[in-house]
């Protein structure tokens, strides 16, 4: 199979797709319409492409991938680029309107190659093509005066990360004398596999091998905001404009955590400091960012804090070998179309007064019962209640925990889901709740927010009733 028919056919479709944007806006300038629909009709070819690519075999002799995992990832970042399109925030950008989709769609195609990323050097220009293009979209996406701050923030502790993942891939380039994750995760053993590294209980190359693997992992818990790489990510949803938030929370946490499950399930044979890292990762992330989600003034920074959370639920399952594969799809999917849900709300209330003020949220569900109803939907599948998404993703990982035997983080995992319930059904019954007086009706909301709302909460409640299309990607 060829690379553009194959594995790498979404990246290709996204990274021509930006620059047909740019002629067209050569062609017709300030036509915003057009680029629009041109963008639009660019990511459903990509989607179509994805989909293929998800069971094309490999391209350029195993340096990308093509299997169930690139075609999840790969649609994950074209629907958050897609609702980062048609939901309101155009404005902004004025003539640079085309700037701002060719970034999107260049960001899509960094994402879909970290899911598909079969070696150190792939691995890392996935992540960068995602992030330089995302570090523009929010610094520039908006007159906020807190966006340039938020990008400036965003650039120097994504550097360090970029840096710590460069660091670890020469690290564990010299430790095996391979690119390859499948290779390189093994330590220098030219004819011993994985396996047989793995049986005798430490990694073949020793402290060299393992330094590179951790500074690896830490550089791809940065993308992915997991505790102690976090401290970015409230201020970073803040300040950038809604559309790119929404674009940053589904498709960069399914691009870091795809990169990340490549590392760990190849690096993963039986050390068990390796399966510590995972644990304390994971654990630290889920108590931190339900905790620290209760005090939150806004829906965004709540949403912050619920994504650092739901990341460290999700890469506990990597700890499950034999259905991680699984257990993600189903609960990568979930939480992408509650945020999608979330952010779209957002989006339609923003402009009013209070903006996305959880005390302006009070009593919507008076003011205006269609976002109410979308908004706690998404909330629910969050909190992990059923019959949501969100609920059979979480069931889904307990029962892989409990049956790769780990009972003990297991019974974490329900702890945490437990403070989790606070936050979000106290927001829940506020918007449900009567309104303050003096507070202005909710703005009905646009064609874009309404689009995205009314498929994120379909999708909410189809994965929790009918998984079976997501279940095995």
């Amino acid at each position: 199979m060829t690379a553009l028919g194959g594995a790498a056919s979404p990246v290709v479709v996204l990274g021509a797709g930006a620059v047909v944007l740019l002629l067209l806006d050569l062609l017709w300038e300030g036509a915003q319409g057009l680029l629009r629909a041109a963008a639009l009709v660019i990511l459903a070819l990509a989607a179509v492409a994805a989909w293929g690519a998800g069971g094309a075999g490999s391209a350029f002799h195993g340096a990308v991938i093509g299997d169930p995992l690139l075609r999840v990832t790969a649609l994950l970042a074209i629907a958050g680029a897609a609702a980062a399109v048609v939901l309101p925030g155009a404005g902004a950008w004025g003539r640079r309107w085309s700037a701002y989709l060719a970034l999107l769609l260049w960001s899509a195609a960094g994402m879909a190659l970290t899911g598909g990323a079969g070696n150190l050097i792939v691995l890392f220009l996935g992540v960068e093509i995602l992030s330089l293009a995302v570090y523009a979209l929010t610094a520039l996406a908006t007159t906020d005066g807190r966006a340039a701050e938020a990008g400036f923030k965003y650039f120097v502790l994504g550097g360090v990360g970029s840096a710590l993942l460069l660091f670890g891939s020469a690290l564990s380039y010299a430790s095996s004398g391979s690119l390859s994750l499948a290779t390189a995760a093994c330590g220098y053993a030219p004819a011993a596999s994985c396996a047989a590294a793995a049986a005798g209980g430490i990694p073949a190359a020793g402290a060299v091998h393992a330094a590179g693997l951790l500074l690896i992992v830490a550089g791809l818990a940065f993308k992915l905001a997991l505790v102690p790489f976090q401290l970015w990510t409230p201020d970073v949803y803040e300040g950038a404009s809604t559309p790119v938030t929404t674009f940053m929370a589904v498709g960069t946490k399914a691009a870091a955590f795809a990169g990340l499950a490549r590392v760990v399930s190849s690096a993963f044979g039986a050390p068990a400091s390796w399966v510590a890292v995972v644990v304390v990762l994971g654990v630290a992330s889920m108590f931190a960012g339900y905790l620290l989600a209760i005090a939150q003034p806004g829906l965004k920074r709540l949403l912050a804090f619920s994504g650092i959370a739901n990341a460290g639920t999700l890469v506990l399952a990597l700890l499950a070998p034999e259905a991680w594969r699984s257990v993600a799809f189903v609960y990568l999917a979930a939480y992408a179309s509650a945020s999608l849900g979330a952010f779209a709300v957002v989006a339609a209330v923003e402009s009013g007064p209070g903006g996305d003020r959880v005390a302006a949220l009070r009593g919507l569900g008076r003011r205006n019962p269609w976002l109410a109803a979308v908004l706690v939907t998404c909330l629910l599948s969050l909190a992990s209640v059923p019959p949501t998404g969100g609920f059979l993703g979480k069931l889904l990982l307990l029962q892989a925990l409990a049956h790769a035997g780990y009972p003990a983080v297991a019974v974490l995992v329900v702890a945490a889901t437990l403070v989790a319930l606070y936050p979000y059904l106290k927001l829940a019954l506020a918007v449900l709740g009567a309104p303050e007086e003096g507070v202005a009706d909710a703005p009905r909301p646009a064609a874009g927010p309404a689009v995205v709302a009314a498929v994120a909460m379909v999708a909410t409640l189809a994965i929790g009733i009918f998984p079976g299309p997501v279940l095995h990607g």
